[in-house]
């Protein structure tokens, strides 16, 4: 198989964006604190068509800063 073909087989099963632990926590903290459901709505957008490269949704492909980590979860996030 050709790279190219690789590449694209991979695509076709391992989505771009996936709902990381720190943007949930953003989208909670946002709402829950200042009543804010645009994170959340952003985030769900993003992540209704996971497989799709879409320009301007790179912040979704990316793992958390230091400063984003999230160090516990709990049920449901």
């Amino acid at each position: 198989m050709a790279p190219t073909e690789r590449a694209t087989a991979m695509q076709a099963v391992n989505p771009a964006i996936i709902p990381r632990n720190h943007q949930m926590e953003a989208a909670i903290v946002a709402a829950v604190e200042r009543g804010d459901l645009s994170v959340f709505e952003a985030l769900l957008d993003a992540t209704a068509r996971p497989f799709e490269d879409r320009p301007g949704l790179e912040r979704y492909t990316l793992p958390p800063q230091p400063e984003e980590r999230v160090l516990a979860t709990f049920c449901g996030t």
